[in-house]
């Protein structure tokens, strides 16, 4: 039964990462298109993106920050 599951959760996993990399290649290809029109509008979409990164590491760091002071200390 173990084995269906986790053959299960690799073809979801599978399916996933497909949508990521076509959704990434699809960005990618906007973006050229969005650099090629208009170039002010393209720098602010890197600047947009940019601070979103920036905000998600904060996050992920506050995130793992809560999680390590929250575990007991073993002993």
């Amino acid at each position: 039964m173990s084995k269906v599951v986790g053959e299960q959760s690799t073809d979801t996993l599978s399916r996933i990462v497909d949508l990521l990399v076509e959704h990434k290649i699809r960005l990618d290809a906007w973006e050229h298109v969005l650099k090629e029109t208009n170039p002010l509008l393209h720098e602010h979409y890197l600047g947009t993106i940019e601070n979103l990164q920036t905000q998600k590491a904060a996050e992920a760091r506050r995130a793992l920050i809560q999680m390590l002071e929250s575990k007991p200390a073993a002993n």
